[in-house]
């Protein structure tokens, strides 16, 4: 999971986000099956919106697990970091936006816990929290993180299936590639998934 800059919020969305939580939560309160859906503004969905305000930053990769490119890789989402089933005023919220893949979306569902580890947290390192195994190609926690540190790691891991979907496999591959090509000064890091794992 790599640190995540934020883009600024975009204008509309500052201007509306709150109204349209409360109409969200007011639907759920009404119908507690209500499915959620996007909002739509200048005859788009909300959720095109955002991604592409996100991917300013996120560079077509997951917020997550770090896949990319989103679209040919996996199915580009977005993600609400806290629930929109159990907080639906958080809803348009921009903080608990992110850009995903529909893996790690598909994996984490409506599960929450106050210990996963937000991308765009200040104080969110990778090296802090995980080390990658190399021989494994799978994210690891910090052995030398706090008990806390150790707990928020393996949360993630989990919620997010950061070592399923074969993606331990695909990093390794990754990372040989990506030793091959970097030499040749072609290509960038942002070029490949698993930034976190190649660096």
């Amino acid at each position: 999971m790599m640190k995540f800059a934020r883009p600024p919020q975009p204008t509309f969305l500052q201007k509306q986000y709150k109204q349209w939580g409360r109409e969200h939560k007011a639907k759920r309160e009404a119908d507690p099956a209500a499915m959620f859906r996007w909002k739509t503004y200048e005859h788009q969905p909300v959720n095109q919106h955002l991604l592409e305000a996100l991917n300013v930053s996120a560079k077509k990769h997951c917020a997550f697990c770090d896949g990319f490119p989103l679209g040919p890789f996996a199915r580009e989402t977005l993600e609400h970091f806290r629930p929109v089933s159990r907080y639906p005023r958080l809803a348009y919220v921009w903080w608990n936006l992110f850009i995903c893949c529909d893996q790690c979306q598909a994996t984490k569902r409506d599960q929450f816990d106050r210990k996963l580890l937000k991308p765009d947290a200040e104080e969110y390192t990778f090296s802090r929290y995980f080390i990658s195994n190399y021989s494994t190609g799978e994210i690891e926690v910090n052995p030398a993180a706090s008990t806390a540190d150790q707990k928020r790691a393996e949360i993630t891991i989990q919620f997010y299936g950061l070592n399923a979907h074969g993606r331990p496999q695909s990093r390794l591959r990754e990372y040989r590639q990506y030793n091959t090509l970097a030499a040749t000064k072609e290509y960038e890091l942002d070029d490949f998934p698993y930034r976190f794992f190649l660096e």
